[in-house]
């Protein structure tokens, strides 16, 4: 039987411009960048992950998600970080930046809570979508590379977005759908696992304490 020890951490990015405005529909928003506060967490959650030798350390290409690992990795660790492009937000498309209060009707909203994780904003991308090309790249880079395989524990820390790691969530937990936009999931929340040959086990979702003063 091929053995696995991974510890594997997937981090929201800190706090950026883009979350400020709880009015506006945000999405990719690929330029937003991290506030004063962002900056805070992220160094706040150095801290915590200092702790960890010889991480593998993997980030969106997104550039709150970028400034986030480089605040919170540090400085002798930078050349271990490998930007992905599949670990970025999804697009609400021609949606982003928009009202929500414009946008989201009484009868759009029907429409989308009909189709769940299918919905597919204009020019946008569904749930279903980005979960498919994010837990694409986690397989093809880390579960079923032999790089990753064996007994001894290897680190992994993958600095990514709100829905992207929710979607995660969703492929590796197996819960239904509509409970992807139901996890709370702050900046800088960490949801931990372990995965062996006997799969997934979930250690901590959305844990916050590097942020308790």
């Amino acid at each position: 039987m091929t053995q696995y020890n991974l510890r594997i951490l997937f981090i929201r990015h800190a706090q950026s411009q883009a979350n400020t405005n709880p009015d506006i529909i945000v999405g990719r928003q690929a330029e937003s960048p991290l506030t004063e506060l962002g900056e805070q967490q992220a160094q706040l959650l150095r801290h915590r992950l200092e702790e960890i030798s010889d991480p593998y350390i993997y980030t969106s290409n997104l550039i709150r998600s970028q400034a986030t690992t480089t605040l919170a990795i540090a400085p002798d660790l930078h050349h271990k970080i490998k930007i992905i492009p599949q670990l970025q937000e999804f697009t609400n498309g021609d949606w982003d930046g928009k009202s929500r209060k414009e946008i989201y009707t009484p009868q759009q909203l029907n429409q989308i809570n009909t189709a769940g994780y299918l919905f597919i904003p204009p020019n946008g991308e569904s749930q279903r979508m980005v979960q498919r090309r994010a837990s694409n790249w986690l397989e093809d880079e880390i579960l079923y590379n032999t790089e990753f395989q064996g007994t001894q524990e290897k680190t992994i820390l993958i600095f990514s977005h709100g829905l992207v790691i929710k979607s995660l969530l969703h492929y590796i937990l197996g819960f239904s759908d509509r409970y992807i936009y139901r996890f709370k999931l702050e900046n800088t929340g960490i949801c931990e696992f372990r995965f062996t040959e006997e799969g997934w086990f979930p250690i901590a979702i959305n844990d916050t304490k590097h942020l308790i003063k």
